[in-house]
């Protein structure tokens, strides 16, 4: 019996000083230059020559600066490109933000670990006699569906998530009768897409169970992007395009500023009207 309470106690001990741990935590402020680290979908993560799907890379483009979270190494690991640096941090400075970015907090000490080489695209690093690698992912390319834009890159989902449509545009949309197709060109290498094609993912989960249809085709990077045959043939000219189709037939385009509300020009290339609120 004396056994059991004595167990007993320890585990209590040890969760009481852990609950302490994260008081103390969440009571530290987030670092005032070393915070803001958005989620990347650009690099993939090689350890020794092998893949780490679960990694978790982070880049703050201000700084500008790469973060890595996997169990795969012995602590995170700071890249600086500025100064071609790598060092290192206790995973307990680092801070996930309920919006899905990542502070390191104002306490947090940055070990030295010595300088990455550029090999090509490909970053890499020695950490403890392990060679790592940050190799920028393919691009995604051919005929996808949303939720592989997502899965590809974080930032379209959370971007996503924070966009909000136009009510009654689509409102308007969903009252739609005739079969409507959204193919919408894109580029996961493009900046523009990644603020923008979010924008109609989002119109697209609103819209679900309508009429309207959306289907993605990624292109290469330049200038194999402009050499796809269909690309020719559309005379698509850039991306993000959105080239709406109603009963296979092409009534317009969704290009340009278009995209900052893109459920507002489609309702408008539709049914041939703006909606209250629009542009």
């Amino acid at each position: 019996m004396t056994h059991k309470r004595s167990a007993v106690l320890a585990v209590l001990a040890i969760t009481s000083l852990a609950l302490s741990s994260v008081s103390r935590a969440q009571a530290i402020p987030s670092d005032g230059v070393l915070r803001d680290f958005h989620p990347s979908g650009e690099y993939a993560l090689i350890v020794d020559g092998i893949p780490v799907p679960k990694a978790e890379v982070y880049q703050n483009d201000k700084l500008p600066a790469i973060l890595v979270l996997t169990s795969a190494l012995p602590s995170p690991v700071l890249l600086t490109p500025r100064n071609g640096t790598v060092e290192t941090v206790h995973i307990m400075k680092v801070a996930k933000q309920a919006d899905g970015t990542v502070d390191l907090l104002a306490d947090a000490v940055l070990a030295p670990l010595g300088r990455f080489e550029m090999s090509g695209e490909n970053v890499k690093f020695a950490y403890q006699g392990r060679k790592v690698s940050l190799n920028p992912k393919p691009p995604l390319t051919g005929v996808r569906k949303g939720a592989e834009l997502k899965a590809h890159n974080p930032q379209y989902a959370r971007t996503a998530s924070t966009y909000k449509p136009n009510g009654p545009a689509i409102a308007a949309l969903k009252q739609e009768p005739k079969p409507v197709t959204v193919r919408v060109f894109f580029g996961s290498w493009c900046p523009h897409c990644r603020e923008h094609i979010p924008y109609i993912l989002k119109v697209e989960e609103e819209l679900k169970g309508s009429q309207i249809k959306f289907e993605y085709i990624g292109l290469p990077p330049p200038p194999q992007a402009w050499q796809d045959p269909e690309v020719k043939r559309l005379k698509v000219g850039g991306v993000p395009t959105g080239i709406v189709y109603v009963s296979g037939r092409e009534v317009g385009r969704i290009t340009g500023e278009g995209w900052n509300s893109p459920e507002v020009l489609l309702n408008k290339i539709v049914h041939g009207r703006a909606v209250k609120g629009g542009k």
